[in-house]
């Protein structure tokens, strides 16, 4: 098995190819599971490939599972979890709907279906080209509920969900969310760069710094699971810029394209950040976007333009007179 296709950033999985890099029977698991860009059925037959070819190893215990001297075993009992998770959602029920969201926004939709089958083909034919959507069962008269995933093409890429089912209950079932691994990644401080297919943030960044990147308080610093692996970056916040973090840095790659609107002043930030320009430049160059962007709002206010078509007329009708 190819690790490197699991990979969401095609250039941290360059750089690792690069370096000679190797990841372990767990490591490998964790960036199978968080793939983006395969489906679910093709995790479940990695995790299989991954019991059968790589060796087996102990998994201390984390926040959401107990120690397994056996990860093969931890692995097992995650796939039946999620089997059975996926059988419990595709399974048409008297007292459940269906209810596609487009694009992640959670807006609902008014269609609501009896099957899932029925809900994908909405979804497919209402949803922009390119978009990804989400499909809800959702339980009549109870908060229960399953949710699924899809990707472009109407395949199930994950399913989630609240449930009172004893067997998805399991402590097992949430094992990646707890494993902190360490993946080599070719970015440094002031790196232009995004997440593919997120807008968490606005999805394009100026990296700051990487938790990996801490040596001095590495030893202290508890990292514990998934969500320990973070970068901090700097954002497009309304006009201005923030800074916040993102979790599985992983996921970053160069940012290659040419930034539209107020995320412009993001390549400046970075070229600052890497000592490429001055203080007194990015300030210019920031009053200069910002007062660009008003403009183009003004140009496009159909009412001020209306407003001033009137105005023109008058003077005009005025003038001849």
């Amino acid at each position: 098995m190819n690790i490197y296709d699991f990979f969401n950033s095609p250039d941290v999985a360059e750089f690792c190819r690069s370096i000679g890099h190797t990841f372990n029977t767990v490591e490998s698991a964790v960036m199978v599971s968080q793939s983006k860009k395969r489906t679910l059925a093709e995790k479940l037959a990695a995790y299989r490939t991954i019991i059968a070819e790589y060796p087996d190893m102990e998994l201390p215990s984390g926040n959401n599972h107990d120690y397994y001297e056996s990860f093969h075993k931890a692995l097992r009992n995650f796939i039946i979890h999620e089997e059975r998770l996926l059988e419990k959602y595709i399974k048409p029920e008297q007292d459940a709907v269906y209810i596609p969201f487009i694009n992640g926004d959670y807006h609902r939709r008014t269609d609501i279906h009896k099957t899932y089958e029925n809900a994908i083909t909405d979804a497919l034919e209402s949803v922009e080209n390119g978009k990804k959507y989400t499909v809800q069962k959702a339980y009549l008269d109870s908060d229960k509920y399953f949710e699924a995933k899809f990707s472009k093409s109407g395949e199930i890429v994950s399913v989630s969900g609240y449930y009172d089912d004893e067997l998805l209950k399991s402590k097992e079932f949430d094992i990646f969310s707890s494993i902190y691994i360490d993946v080599p990644v070719p970015f440094k401080r002031g790196d232009l760069v995004e997440v593919d297919d997120s807008s968490y943030l606005g999805g394009v960044y100026v990296l700051l710094n990487m938790c990996r990147d801490d040596k001095e308080n590495s030893k202290r610093i508890f990292r514990a699971d998934l969500t320990d692996m973070t970068a901090w970056v700097h954002y497009m916040c309304g006009d201005s810029i923030d800074c916040e973090c993102m979790h599985f840095y992983p996921d970053l790659q160069y940012c290659r394209r040419e930034l539209e609107g107020e995320q412009r002043l993001l390549k400046y930030v970075s070229l600052y950040l890497q000592d490429k320009l001055c203080l007194c430049s990015l300030l210019k160059i920031q009053k200069y976007l910002s007062a660009e962007e008003i403009m183009n709002g003004l140009k496009n206010d159909h009412d001020l333009t209306y407003q001033l078509e009137r105005i023109n007329d008058k003077l005009l009708l005025n003038e001849c007179v």
